[in-house]
């Protein structure tokens, strides 16, 4: 979080609403990313899971004779 001068804000509620905005942007900030990384994540399990049915349906089912 960045530091602030205590003088350019002379009235505290002023302070705290500034230092509110700054903190929710960057957990806005945090949360886009983490998001952006879930799904990729998911992407990359889909295109595994799609590799892994497509690549099982290209083997010969035996039937057992029994």
């Amino acid at each position: 979080m960045a530091r602030f001068d205590p003088h350019a804000y002379p009235d505290r509620l002023a302070f705290e609403a500034h230092a509110h905005r700054i903190r929710a942007e960057e957990m806005s900030k945090a949360f886009a990313a983490v998001a952006a990384w879930l799904e990729i994540g998911q992407r990359s399990l889909m295109r595994r899971l799609g590799h892994l049915t497509a690549a099982d349906g290209f083997h010969p089912h035996r039937h057992s004779t029994h």
